[in-house]
């Protein structure tokens, strides 16, 4: 019974509002199930938000549960669940209602998080100091196209010369006539000092021609494409060129927090994240943990190497159709595929992306139209891209870089149950067993806070044994427990303690 109230609120309309009458008393127990709580739903905002007065915070709330959320109507001033589908596009995935997950795992993850500051702009002085790069021995072009963005592009343009790398590259930076003069001046002033390639466009001539332009330089290299909003660390050339060298691969992409089919920690989202800190570790555990390569339908083009025998056989992107960018090395990499080629991700390395600055605010109208001749070319990408995110061969490496985060940690790691929504203490990471939400209602979600978003942790359902949890325990380093009593201890009291029993750390 509970499960054909759960799908008439997933459907909605009419079919909600027969059943909440049906069954007296049902209304409250689902709004519950959803989270949803007196006081979750600002009843005067979202009356204004629906156009009709509600008498108390439960009629409000089944009300925004049965009808106002597939209808985009704000349950509380600064959130829109059309918003939240749009830029959490795992969750719609996932079947989670966005207003519900948002309460109770989004916030926590950080999903509202603003677009991080740019970062300080690095020292020149420093960086005109360092030795000029040795272009000669090169087998590979590091390209970064430029047009403005100075504080982002000059941390692009360090870290790639701060790197410790085995393998020597290029570092050919293309200025496509960008308007800033100061930047201008700088990037000048590296050339002049040996650190970098700088080729000038006298006029603008859009991202793709630039890329070309690039890519052409040397007509013998490897070529590694870098967005001047990217932040590379430690010897990631040498470990996406390892990648990029194995048999019939066109190109491979790595991890980042901005990538789309490849982003950390929420899959298909741009995670919002500081270029420092953070970013440096994931990269030092993902190196650690070496996932294997996992074959993608297509690269991500803000960090993408690409083997130049490919490029000699189906020639570079195509400025005809991509020229402003989007869409670009998605054709690229179809023609690839249809040349016998195949792409990777490389989720032994990370890089930190910014995500979504290149084209300000013409990005959606343009990834739109890139979409649309996308499928005109290549008929069947869509689908194809759709069965890759169904089946997510990524999740494994993903939840293997939310243990090792939690692990790695050196505070204590403490299980607690009946805990949800309790603040924790600075000198420990508390791990939450946190029952879930509908579509998954009756199966509880492993939370990690005081480390950041940890969405990958596995979901524990009721038939999971004391040994299985035990593992994963072990796995996660804990070491203290802490019961509040209440649903979660009388579901999974006894499982948990004989778990921890058996890593002894009952």
């Amino acid at each position: 019974m509970r499960d054909l109230l759960f799908g008439a609120v997933q459907h909605g309309g009419v079919l909600a509002m027969t059943a909440a009458q049906a069954f007296p008393g049902w209304k409250r127990r689902l709004c519950l199930t959803y989270g949803l709580t007196a006081g979750s739903i600002d009843i005067a905002h979202y009356a204004r938000s629906a156009g009709q007065p509600f008498t108390s915070a439960e009629e409000a709330a089944f009300h925004y549960l049965a009808r106002g959320s597939a209808r985009g109507w704000s349950p509380q001033p600064g959130f829109s669940p059309n918003d939240y589908r749009r830029d959490n596009p795992d969750t719609v995935l996932a079947g989670y209602e966005p207003f519900a997950h948002w309460l109770r795992f989004g916030r926590a993850e950080g999903r509202d998080a603003m677009v991080p500051a740019d970062p300080p702009t690095p020292d020149m002085r420093g960086l005109l100091e360092r030795s000029p790069r040795a272009g000669a021995g090169a087998k590979v072009d590091v390209v970064v196209p430029v047009h403005g963005g100075r504080a982002l592009t000059l941390q692009a343009i360090a870290s790639v010369l701060e790197a410790t790398t085995r393998e020597a590259c290029e570092l050919v930076v293309v200025d496509d006539a960008s308007p800033d003069s100061r930047l201008r001046g700088e990037l000048q002033a590296l050339a002049a000092a040996g650190l970098v390639t700088l080729l000038v466009n006298e006029r603008n001539i859009g991202f793709v021609g630039s890329v070309n332009r690039g890519i052409g330089l040397h007509p013998d290299r490897d070529v590694v494409l870098l967005n001047s909003d990217a932040r590379v660390f430690g010897n990631w050339l040498d470990r996406l060129l390892a990648a990029l060298r194995t048999p019939r691969t066109a190109t491979a992409t790595p991890f980042s927090n901005a990538a789309t089919i490849l982003s950390y920690p929420a899959t298909l989202r741009e995670n919002r994240l500081p270029a420092d800190g953070d970013a440096v570790q994931w990269d030092r555990l993902c190196a650690a943990l070496d996932p294997p390569l996992v074959d993608i339908p297509t690269a991500v083009g803000f960090c993408m190497a690409i083997r130049r025998s490919c490029l000699q056989q189906i020639g570079p992107f195509d400025q005809e159709r991509f020229g402003r960018g989007y869409g670009e090395e998605n054709d690229f990499c179809l023609r690839a595929t249809a040349a016998g080629w195949r792409h990777v991700a490389v989720p032994g390395l990370f890089v930190w992306h910014c995500g979504g600055t290149s084209f300000g605010e013409q990005r959606r109208e343009l990834i739109a139209a890139a979409q649309v001749t996308i499928e005109a070319l290549h008929p069947g990408y869509a689908a194809a891209v759709g069965r890759f995110i169904r089946e997510d061969p990524l999740e494994p490496a993903r939840r293997a870089l939310d243990i090792a985060r939690v692990r790695s940690d050196p505070r204590p790691k403490r299980l607690r149950l009946g805990a949800t929504g309790v603040t924790g203490t600075p000198d420990a990471i508390d791990i939450d067993l946190v029952p879930d939400l509908p579509p998954y209602a009756g199966q509880y979600r492993l939370v990690a806070t005081g480390i950041g978003a940890t969405p990958n942790l596995p979901r524990c359902g009721p038939s999971v044994s004391s040994p299985e949890l035990a593992r994963l325990f072990e796995e996660l380093g804990i070491q203290q427990f802490e019961d509040r009593g209440g649903a979660a201890t009388a579901a999974w009291g006894g499982r948990v303690r004989r778990a921890l029993q058996l890593i002894g750390a009952a």
